[in-house]
Order: C-alpha cells, then sequence, then structure tokens
C-alpha cells in the first residue's frame, strides 16, 4: 500500500510540473506577442469623416459606397465628384457661357459670387468686358485683380439695333435712367429707322460716357441678338 502511494505521488508531482510549465510558456507568449489581431481593431477615422480598417494597405482607403440606387437612379457618372474640385492653373472662360458650377470651380468664388455674377449678367444682358465684373456687389479692388485673369469675352452680350426700337416696347436695360427711357421713345418716334448714336449724343441725356455704356448693347445698323464671336475682351 505504501509503495502504490508513492508511486501515485510522483505521477501527480509530474503532471504538475507540466501543467506549470505549459501555464508559464502561455504567460509568456501572451506577454510578447500583439494583444489584437487586424480583424478587431477599431476602424480609423479618414478624413473625409468615414472610416476605414485598420488593415488596409498604408495611404489606401478601402472603397465604400454609400449610395442607395434603385433600378432608377443609378448614381452620378464616373469622376463627378472631381468636378467640384478648384481648377488647379488658369484657365480662360467666356464670361458670357459660363454656369455656376464652373464658376465655382474659380478660387475665390464661392457661392454668393458665382450667385451675383450670373444675376449681373441676365440684368445687363451679358458683359461685354471683363471691367463689368467690378460693378458686382461686395467686390472689391483685391478680388477683381484676383478673378480678371480667369476671364474673357467672347460671346457678345444681347444686342438691340437702334433703327429697330419701338416707343411702346422698349427693351428695359439697368443703364438706361428713366430720363433717357423717356428721351429715348421720343426720338424712336421722330427719327424711326434713321436712329443711330449720333442723333443720341445729340440729344441732351446721353452722354459721351452714356455712349460708350450703352453702345454695346444699342447698336447702329442691323446687329441685334447676334451670338458671333468677337474678339476677347479684358
Amino acid at each position: 500500500m505504501r509503495q502504490r502511494k508513492t508511486t501515485t505521488s510522483r505521477s501527480e508531482r509530474l503532471f504538475l510540473l507540466i501543467l506549470s510549465l505549459i501555464t508559464l510558456s502561455g504567460l509568456a507568449l501572451y506577454a510578447f506577442a500583439p494583444h489584437s489581431s487586424p480583424a478587431l481593431q477599431p476602424m480609423q477615422p479618414t478624413e473625409a469623416g468615414s472610416t476605414s480598417e485598420s488593415n488596409a494597405p498604408a495611404g489606401q482607403q478601402p472603397h465604400r459606397d454609400s449610395l442607395i440606387r434603385d433600378p432608377h437612379y443609378v448614381g452620378p457618372p464616373a469622376g463627378a465628384a472631381a468636378r467640384g474640385e478648384k481648377f488647379a492653373h488658369y484657365v480662360s472662360l467666356d464670361l458670357n457661357r459660363i454656369d455656376s458650377l464652373t464658376l465655382l470651380r474659380v478660387p475665390g468664388i464661392g457661392p454668393a459670387y458665382a450667385h451675383r455674377i450670373l444675376a449681373l449678367r441676365e440684368r445687363l444682358g451679358g458683359y461685354y468686358t471683363v471691367l463689368q465684373l467690378q460693378e458686382v456687389y461686395g467686390m472689391d479692388e483685391d478680388k477683381f485683380l484676383a478673378l480678371r485673369p480667369w476671364f474673357v469675352i467672347k460671346t457678345p452680350p444681347k444686342r438691340f439695333a437702334l433703327p429697330q426700337l419701338r416707343a411702346d416696347s422698349l427693351p428695359w436695360h439697368p443703364y438706361l435712367s428713366r430720363e433717357q427711357s423717356a428721351t429715348l421713345r421720343k426720338l424712336i418716334l421722330r427719327h424711326g429707322k434713321r436712329l443711330s448714336w449720333a442723333v443720341l449724343r445729340s440729344a441732351g441725356p446721353f452722354s459721351r460716357e452714356d455712349s460708350i455704356r450703352l453702345s454695346p448693347y444699342f447698336v447702329d445698323g442691323t446687329a441685334a441678338h447676334t451670338t458671333d464671336s468677337i474678339p476677347n475682351q479684358p
């Protein structure tokens, strides 16, 4: 009986020794090995405010398409997101053809200025010189000088031929004062198709500056509503 008990005690001690070695080995591996796997690492925020998995290659973000689509909507065309980026280099933009989205790509132009530039173009019937941008509300000298190199005039503004004007349907224009409009109606009735800027300048309300300002819109002859290209204007 004593011999069997001794043998059993030796077996138990050997088992406990092996178990202790296994436990110590596991603790050592845990202490020196990473505590988390890539699959369990938290999502990292990106610059755009989205999240990406930490096991993505450095400098790359996994593509996440969050658009909701259905059979009638397939999302924007490829590259559409880049259309709102600012121009990196100067480009010549036709001030009478440019749209609001393109205006927003010009450095220094935000939604407010884009709206004002297009609103003034609509009121004028088009710009005849880039210098008219100085008439945009809030446009100071520094702002204008920064924007001027981006624009040219390739498309002429809306034009009205003086001999074709009618007194009962005189077009409105922001450069025409009430007094000038009244005088113009009288001159139309008096001179008819012989009306010209020589006649207008001889009338009291039209000065030399008025003729320079209005002649791109009210022209001699029959050059009305033309859309032919004209030389680039400063």
